[in-house]
């Protein structure tokens, strides 16, 4: 049996030119193209369109290539196995269109054996993986000492909480009982590209704009360099859980900035 893809595979190398024509269309070419790339029969479980530079009546006006990324793989309780795929339009003028997909094992097999929990960025596994290297770390425990709360992230849409009192790692869970001072959305494959870079980029990333932030700005803005050591951790984790492209540096030779 093939096994199945990892987070930061990139698909559709060989995809060919999809010419002008409707989302809706466009979109339906894109699934089916990566639904023949997706290991053993696959069924398209949700797709959603998130941004798109489409004239008013949703079309197309050039040709694009599409290319899409792994960014997230999971086991799901019917023994299936999702794996949620951004694919890109790119056009003469850079990326047109972006879409995000899951597609779903056509089939019940138990794949459960393969299927790490710490390929899916937030899931239960992921989240203890990460408690653990954050209490570890000890640069991360100067970094919050003097901090009380709830640093939030959501990776792809998948909620991160992470309960800190004064240099300590009280829990990483989906949802803290009183909620996040603040939230970081970070879509999928924008944090498929913070484990992949050389380097950590969460600021650069953060100045273009491609993560937004709800709740407290003035918790966002002061436990930013918490947040860098996060990004770190994560790096160290997406590296020895075989993401594809992942940095394999140590966090033990990582300084704080």
């Amino acid at each position: 049996m093939t096994p199945p893809l990892a987070p930061g595979q990139r698909l559709l190398a060989a995809a060919p030119v999809l010419a002008p024509g409707s989302a809706l269309a466009l979109a339906d070419a894109v699934a089916t193209a990566i639904g023949t790339e997706i290991v053993d029969s696959s069924d398209l479980a949700s797709a959603n369109l998130v941004s798109a530079n489409l004239e008013l009546k949703g079309q197309l006006t050039e040709a694009a290539t599409p290319t899409a990324v792994v960014t997230a793989v999971l086991a799901e309780l019917d023994a299936r196995v999702r794996t949620e795929v951004t694919a890109f339009l790119n056009g003469d003028a850079g990326v047109a269109a972006v879409l995000r997909l899951a597609f779903t094992g056509a089939e019940a097999v138990d794949r459960s054996d393969s299927v790490s929990g710490l390929l899916c960025p937030g899931s239960r596994e992921w989240n203890a993986e990460l408690h653990r290297r954050l209490s570890d770390d000890e640069s991360f425990a100067r970094l919050i000492e003097s901090y009380d709360g709830t640093v939030g992230i959501a990776i792809g849409g998948r909620p991160v909480h992470i309960r800190c009192y004064r240099g300590q790692v009280l829990e990483v869970v989906a949802r803290a009982v009183k909620g996040a001072d603040f939230v970081l959305d970070i879509p999928g494959e924008v944090f498929i590209d913070l484990m992949s870079s050389d380097d950590n980029s969460f600021m650069e990333t953060a100045m273009l704009g491609k993560m937004r932030s709800a709740g407290s700005g003035y918790e966002y803005l002061r436990m930013t360099s918490a947040l860098i050591r996060i990004i770190d951790n994560a790096r160290a984790l997406a590296g020895t859980a075989g993401y594809v492209g992942a940095t394999t540096t140590s966090i033990e030779t990582l300084q704080v900035a």
